[in-house]
């Protein structure tokens, strides 16, 4: 009986928004499909490659270090440093020298 009217307009109903430019990104690409990179000749190539060298042998150090000098320090007495003598605060060699100190509570 009573038929519902849809009326449409001449209109169109899309949602338009803006094309959000990327300034960067454009200028980027731009620049890359601009680019002709250049041929390059073998003096070029040449001169940005430095040749492989092997490195020189080492040579054996020579020291005035003879037989009679070795035979001595061999004979030699073996120095060896004595701790000096503390005084009062010598530790007794019973005396446990890794002790933790007991901490006092403070009673309120």
């Amino acid at each position: 009986m009573f038929r519902q009217v849809t009326r449409l307009s001449s209109r169109r109903l899309f949602s338009v928004t803006p094309k959000r430019s990327n300034l960067v990104g454009d200028l980027y690409i731009q620049h890359i499909k601009a680019f002709k990179p250049k041929a390059l000749t073998q003096a070029e190539i040449d001169s940005a490659v430095k040749a492989f060298q092997l490195p020189a042998k080492p040579s054996v150090p020579q020291a005035d270090v003879n037989a009679e000098a070795v035979k001595q320090y061999e004979s030699s007495d073996v120095e060896t440093a004595s701790p000096a003598s503390v005084g009062a605060g010598e530790v007794k060699a019973d005396e446990d020298w890794f002790v933790f100190e007991e901490v006092e509570e403070a009673h309120h």
